[in-house]
This record gives C-alpha cells, structure tokens and sequence, in this order.
C-alpha cells in the first residue's frame, strides 16, 4: 500500500496508472488511423509495370516508340506511345532506331506526368524457333 505524506493511503494510484494506460493507447489508436487515412500516407508512388507489345514505329529522333499492345482478356489492340529519358535502359541494342517495326519487345515502364509512358528498361523478346547460328543447320 502506498502513502501519501499528510493523506494516509492512497488506494487511487493503481487506478490512475490503469487509466492512463488505457488513455495512451486509446490517442495512440487513434493518431495511427487518422495517420492511415491521411494523404501523406497515401501519396501516390509510380509503381513499375510491364507488358510484352509490337513494334509499330520509332520515331526518328528515338525519343519515343509506338506499339501495339493486345489486350490479354479482351483482345483489342492497344497503341501506346512510350517515351525515353534519362532513366531508360536499353537491352541489347544502343538506340531505339535499332528496332524495326512487328519486333516483339518487354517493356518495363512508370507512367509520368501528364500520363506520359516512361521507359525503364526494354528488350527484344526472342520468340521460340533455333539456337542463333543453328537456322540453316540440315543435321550431320
């Protein structure tokens, strides 16, 4: 039992320290869910994503490249129009004037501002067929 100097025991201090935990973890609660909802916590962060398109043109400069994308589910055939920056890393080749149009290509990409399509990385996708250097192989 506790005593207070002047007040004899004190039977309240149990009680008190229970409160304020209760207190605590009650605004604490409450900060983390007003926090949860809040803007700040719900910032919208360019996610990386990736699609397998044709080549339908570069454009001279190399700036940007359009494709055809064919929608998994629905089967319509999508241009889009992907753009290159400074981030962009190439796979294979130096430029994108190296791609000719009907190539298949993997793009991974981030959308920008204004809902430009930004290149992170592309590369030629070779479809199945022989080893390279083993077309014109007619067997032993």
């Amino acid at each position: 039992m506790i005593r207070t100097p002047g007040h004899g025991p004190c039977t309240t201090w149990p009680v008190a320290r229970g409160a304020w935990r209760i207190g605590f973890f009650c605004v604490l609660g409450i900060a983390l869910v007003l926090f949860y909802f809040s803007p700040l916590c719900r910032a919208d962060i360019p996610g990386m994503k990736t699609l397998s398109a044709h080549v339908a043109k570069v454009a001279a400069d190399g700036a940007s490249l359009d494709v055809d994308f064919r929608h998994p589910a629905t089967k319509d055939i999508h241009r889009l129009t992907f753009y290159v920056d400074n981030q962009t890393g190439l796979s294979g080749f130096d430029k994108l004037q190296e791609l000719r149009a009907g190539q298949v290509v993997s793009i991974d990409y981030v959308e920008g501002e204004k809902h430009r399509l930004l290149i992170r990385h592309i590369a030629r996708v070779k479809l199945s067929g022989p080893p390279a250097g083993l077309e014109n192989f007619r067997g032993l």
